[in-house]
């Protein structure tokens, strides 16, 4: 099992990428100010990477395996 840096380090790059992805969209798409687009960029973003990075971690404690790496690791 991964050290605890891995997992922060996943998370530091799910959060910064999640936010950029959020941000790019309020601010292109939706015509929105930065002032009021960043917060719940945010905010979204470190939620929606503690679920998933959370559910990787129970994954791979259970040792669930996942299907996709599988088939990546095989080629």
């Amino acid at each position: 099992m991964p050290k605890l840096t891995h997992w922060i380090i996943q998370y530091i790059i799910a959060v910064s990428s999640m936010f950029t992805l959020l941000l790019c969209i309020d601010l292109l798409m939706r015509n929105e100010l930065f002032a009021r687009a960043w917060p719940s960029a945010l905010a979204w973003a470190v939620i929606t990477s503690a679920i998933f990075i959370g559910i990787r971690y129970r994954n791979m404690k259970r040792g669930i395996a996942c299907s996709i790496c599988e088939r990546l690791d095989g080629q």
